[in-house]
């Protein structure tokens, strides 16, 4: 570490400035300069700042490469060596690490802002860049916590002029966009229930080992703003690469789990196609409780209201991980050829099983058909269609943050209830809380952020 004394321009005094200044409270205006240029930007380029610019960062760029109007001017990342991955192709593009140095000193440069980056950082991103008049991109899950589903809400109601997107691509592949259309019109009669299974945590690529302790660690590496890193967090991680820069999506403080990390690519088709209201309970079975690392063996029961737009008085969600599968016999079907993760709707007179990347089969009687009618659907861009209505070519988008919002809740509501196994907690969407249950309240809703790094006030 630097020991020389911090002057006034200092790094270190930059960023004491940065945790201590009003700028980042809930007084603050947004800057006009960036507010007129988001306002102006449809004749111009779209010019992006990407937050989080290695791994799933590439993702975002080649989606968006070939766009005639966007260019990337800046990238912000506490690992410094992700940096490499966009200075041959960027080379004009600012460099940074803390995202809040950004807005605070170029919030003029650019019009819109992507968010790739671990699930606990999404919410105070995302509302500062709403906050400060830019469209904005972000990952799934949405929020990570269940009140950060209000404060986003809010302030997406607070710049009804702003374009966002759910980072949920394989919506838009055509055996998805059919699948959705499939059951919009009721090809298969009115649904009747719905079964979701992933793959399970174990150690790899992106999680460790369902009820794992916290990492030891290793000292940092020169090139990683650690501090950076932990954001809003409270809890002290250790450096480790059962943390960064993927695993992370195993712990209770950073990520979601399997459910919760896969919830939005598996989920989203029933509300596209039912629109489904607020859960109205979740009740969340698993061997024990989750701790410091997210659990196993989740099987969680999701209950809407039905109706008659429903086969039944109530739409029942059965969604699990670890390939706990519904028995297919006891549903009086055959078993489907698609075995990996899926979404299967049950339908009065029918059942679609759905592979996230769009591939589906279709049961009648039963029996597995080949010959089921297709609609047609058009070709979709998820990310050149966000960039096209941000530069005021309107479009259909198909996961605004309203809706993308609405996706994340059950997700987070079965992995958050793996901290209560086997009680069923009743959600009161429209007020965010449980109405049964004071210690779920005070214990899985919301998160005391870290000084310098809460979601802004948008007032």
């Amino acid at each position: 570490m630097n020991s020389e004394k911090p002057t006034k321009n200092s790094p270190v005094q930059r960023r004491h400035f940065l945790k201590s200044s009003a700028i980042f409270g809930a007084g603050f205006v947004a800057s006009n300069a960036g507010a007129v240029r988001a306002a102006t930007n449809k004749n111009s380029n779209l010019q992006i700042m990407q937050i989080g610019t290695a791994n799933i960062g590439g993702m975002q760029r080649k989606g968006l490469k070939g766009h005639p109007k966007v260019k990337f001017v800046g990238f912000c990342d506490v690992d410094t060596t992700a940096f490499r991955f966009v200075k041959d192709d960027y080379p004009d593009a600012f460099n940074i690490t803390d995202y809040r140095e950004a807005f605070a000193d170029r919030v003029d440069q650019f019009d819109a802002v992507i968010v790739d980056t671990p699930d606990f950082h999404h919410c105070p991103m995302m509302v500062t860049a709403l906050k400060h008049g830019k469209h904005v991109y972000g990952q799934k899950p949405l929020v990570h916590q269940l009140d950060e589903l209000r404060i986003i809400r809010e302030a997406v109601a607070a710049r009804p002029e702003l374009y966002t997107q759910m980072g949920n691509q394989r919506a838009c592949t055509t055996g998805r966009m059919q699948a959705t259309e499939i059951l919009k019109s009721n090809q298969l009669g009115r649904p009747v229930e719905a079964y979701i299974w992933t793959s399970g945590m174990k150690h790899g690529t992106y999680f460790v080992d369902p009820w794992s302790e916290a990492p030891l660690g290793i000292k940092a590496p020169f090139t990683m703003k650690w501090d950076l890193w932990h954001g809003p967090l409270q809890t002290e991680f250790n450096y480790s690469e059962d943390i960064h820069p993927r695993r992370w999506r195993s712990y209770w403080e950073t990520g979601g789990g399997m459910l919760a990390d896969w919830g939005c690519h598996v989920i989203d088709i029933l509300y596209f196609a039912y629109d489904l209201p607020h859960p109205e309970a979740v009740q969340t079975s698993t061997l024990k409780p989750s701790g410091v690392c997210h659990s196993g063996h989740n099987q969680s029961t999701i209950t809407y209201p039905g109706g008659d737009n429903f086969a039944r008085d109530k739409f029942v969600l059965h969604f699990s991980d670890s390939m706990i599968k519904p028995s297919f016999a006891s549903l009086g079907m055959e078993t489907p050829s698609i075995q990996g993760t899926a979404t299967m709707v049950v339908c009065e007179e029918g059942t679609i099983v759905l592979e996230p990347n769009g591939k589906f089969e279709i049961f009648r009687n039963g029996k597995k058909v080949d010959n089921e009618p297709l609609p047609e659907v058009g070709e979709r861009n998820h990310w050149k269609d966000w960039a096209d209505c941000a530069l005021g070519e309107e479009k259909p988008l198909w996961t605004p943050f309203e809706i993308g919002s609405r996706i994340t809740e059950p997700a987070l509501l079965a992995t958050k209830a793996t901290r209560y196994p086997d009680t069923e907690l009743l959600w009161d969407g429209k007020n965010y809380k449980f109405t049964n249950h004071d210690e779920a309240n005070s214990t899985i809703l919301k998160r005391e952020y870290r000084e310098g790094f809460a979601p802004p006030s948008m007032s």
